[in-house]
């Protein structure tokens, strides 16, 4: 049987509190990797049909920067954060706060 794809993930937002046109970047740290090799990091809100691929930065981490869209809704959104393996396997899901506003 198979070591379960696992690791332990830092996921930060900054800044935690954005306006429109605001540049956010998401930085994700990722340590004690099991049971394969991680080929993506994800970032996703999916109820406002928004997905993204992090770049990895080497040594276990991987760096998003993106702008906050026109028409993005006011309030907390959770940005979903995971790492898919070489195989396909979706790992662990971390979430992290965003305010709009």
């Amino acid at each position: 049987m198979a070591e379960e794809f696992n690791y332990k993930m830092e996921a930060e937002i900054n800044p935690t509190t954005a306006a429109v046109g605001t540049a956010v970047t998401l930085t994700v740290r990722i340590s004690d990797i099991t049971g394969g090799e991680i080929s993506s990091v994800q970032a996703s809100i999916p109820e406002y049909g928004w997905w993204s691929t992090l770049r990895s930065l080497g040594e276990n981490t991987w760096r998003l920067i993106e702008s906050v869209p026109y028409g993005a809704p006011f309030g907390k959104v959770n940005v979903r954060v995971y790492a898919v393996s070489k195989d396909g396997v979706r790992g662990p899901q971390t979430t992290v706060g965003l305010t709009l506003g």
